[in-house]
């Protein structure tokens, strides 16, 4: 009896949520001798997305490295778009899997669909019904909705959309592999040391802001908001986690960086 091959599939990240979030599915794919697995990271994120590979013990086959400074939503998609093109005619994947709604999964789908390639879309269906909210990720996710064929939705609101949205192939309720990530993440009970954070002293609140609809004015907004919280909570300390992007990070430590609760 003859045996038969793995099935060539390529699974692309590109930013920290995409890598977090796909983590479980690289190793769910790993471990399973129906397929060969091509890991390939576009580089829209660099050190954030390293950072997360290396903590699920993940590595990737084939880096494009696109990340500049300054990149603008054009560079990240022509780059990604020339260099998994040439990828793809190498490697011939019989599916290629992208995750959520970034400039990377977007581009990683249109060059699969380029080479009629099928695409298998993980986190379909979120929506806003506003195109430039969040911008770009509104758009990127309905884009591509229409170019896969396998669109594994988080919840059954998001599968409602995705079926609204007219699209072909097969819709499967998967959940959300975040939660699996969490989970796995949970399990290994790491530490949480921060130098020094009393976590006993303090109530902490923990919080992300660099989205890019918060940018300019929302954030000056947000700034204020934790002002006013640790001004009349005097028990309550706050941990932000710095993004990379200088259009966050510097009115951030500006505004926060002498506080000693902020940390």
């Amino acid at each position: 009896m003859n045996s038969i091959s793995p099935v060539p599939v390529c699974i692309i990240a590109g930013t920290r949520p995409e890598a977090i979030k796909m983590a479980p599915v690289i190793q769910a794919f790993q471990k399973s001798p129906l397929f060969k697995t091509q890991v390939i990271l576009t580089g829209q994120h660099r050190e954030m997305v390293d950072q997360v590979m290396a903590f699920f013990n993940l590595k990737a086959d084939y880096d494009l490295a696109i990340m500049q400074p300054k990149q603008t939503l054009t560079d990240i998609t022509c780059l990604a778009v020339r260099g998994l093109e040439e990828l793809f005619v190498k490697l011939q994947p019989k599916m290629v899997l992208v995750q959520g709604d970034t400039t990377t999964a977007f581009a990683a789908a249109l060059a699969a669909f380029y080479q009629q390639i099928p695409v298998g879309h993980v986190e379909a269906g979120l929506r806003t019904s506003d195109i430039y909210n969040p911008f770009p990720e509104e758009a990127n996710r309905r884009l591509i909705s229409q170019i896969a064929q396998l669109h594994f939705a988080p919840t059954t609101l998001s599968a409602e959309n995705v079926e609204k949205s007219g699209v072909v192939g097969e819709i499967h309720l998967t959940g959300n592999t975040v939660i699996d990530a969490l989970l796995k993440v949970a399990a290994s009970n790491p530490p949480c040391e921060i130098p020094d954070l009393d976590w006993d002293k303090h109530r902490v609140i923990l919080s992300t802001v660099h989205r890019r609809e918060n940018w300019g004015e929302p954030l000056s907004d947000i700034i204020t908001g934790f002002q006013k919280i640790l001004d009349s909570h005097p028990d309550t300390a706050l941990v932000l986690p710095m993004h990379r992007n200088p259009t966050v990070r510097d009115p951030l430590q500006a505004a926060l960086g002498s506080h000693p609760r902020v940390f």
